[in-house]
């Protein structure tokens, strides 16, 4: 078997070629559901795929007819990705979602076949809070990417938080998706770090190695003073305090954790045990510490930036392979 898995998410498109077993090679292109959303044009997104798929197969000297389809997870299904597949309603397992993937044709892009793993929904039920209501796309391959690796425990309440340009807190009971959360935290971030006031005051993330010392400042003065307070605090760190732009960019990330803590707060049930962090290794690493000081009893497992890559390719050749078994 041989399959392009396609993970087009919100500011990225990332193409893996895998034979189901060992990814052979893989390509990207900054382009993702944003710039179709700001083009009003899927042509964007057409052409980075097409580009991807052309170099993947021009480096390995592998033929395109070799290649069994194209399964694509992430905001590639959405309505500013290439095709839009509806939500489907929680709770829902691995086995359920493989028996309803959407195949389809994009000729333009590849005669190879394509076939979408649609997103999933949380708290669409009657008399539902909106607050209480959203929707992945993509984060349900990476999960159950990661499950067969829990082993006994996968059947277990199971948190997960996955970092991207999004922040969202997952919750499975029993194998199943049950509920989500989610906040545009890294897009905020970006937002708030290169086009406010507090763009003198904040290194780049890139160059931030955080203080955990200031991070729970950060986080402490979010809960007393409020988010949009304690942002202003990392200007008065700077300007008048005369704090390092070290000392106020931890402080910083400590106001957005802040976020994400309440996001934990509200999704922890009974029986939950275990929180897994996966994805961009900045928030992982500072949220760890302070999840496992106000939640000593809750084992806390980090993912690799490396590992949380390949999740999302690893739960798309599961799904697939279920869903073929079932054709």
């Amino acid at each position: 078997m041989l399959l392009f898995v396609i993970d087009a998410g919100t500011t990225t498109s990332r193409i893996r070629l895998t034979d189901g077993e060992t990814i052979i090679a893989s390509a990207k292109r900054q382009i993702g559901a944003r710039d179709v959303a700001m083009t009003g044009s899927k042509d964007v997104l057409e052409r980075a795929l097409k580009e991807c798929i052309e170099e993947l197969l021009e480096n390995t000297g592998i033929t395109a007819e070799r290649i069994d389809a194209a399964v694509a997870s992430g905001m590639i299904s959405s309505n500013m990705g290439l095709y839009e597949t509806p939500h489907l309603e929680a709770p829902m397992n691995a086995d359920q979602l493989a028996s309803q993937l959407v195949p389809q044709a994009f000729t333009s892009i590849t005669d190879r076949p394509f076939v979408f793993i649609p997103g999933v929904k949380t708290g669409f039920q009657a008399e539902t809070r909106l607050q209480d209501k959203d929707m992945m796309r993509g984060e349900e391959a990476e999960i159950f990417g990661y499950l067969d690796s829990l082993g006994d425990q996968r059947n277990e309440s199971v948190l997960f938080m996955h970092y991207g340009s999004h922040h969202k807190c997952i919750l499975l009971e029993e194998g199943s998706i049950t509920g989500c959360r989610t906040a545009i935290t890294g897009e905020m971030m970006m937002a708030i770090s290169q086009n406010t006031i507090l763009k003198s005051s904040l290194l780049p993330v890139d160059e931030i190695a955080p203080d955990l010392d200031w991070v729970r400042q950060g986080l402490q003065i979010a809960g007393q003073a409020g988010f949009g307070r304690a942002l202003f605090s990392t200007r008065v760190l700077d300007t008048m305090e005369k704090r390092s732009k070290q000392e106020a960019s931890s402080f910083f990330l400590g106001t957005l954790l802040a976020l994400d803590l309440q996001m934990v707060g509200e999704m922890i049930v009974h029986g939950t045990n275990r929180i897994v962090l996966y994805g961009k290794e900045l928030f992982p690493s500072i949220f760890a510490p302070v999840l496992r000081e106000t939640y000593p009893s809750l084992t806390v497992d980090v993912i690799s930036d490396e590992q949380s890559d390949l999740l999302s390719a690893k739960g798309a050749v599961a799904i697939y392979r279920q869903y073929a078994g079932q054709a």
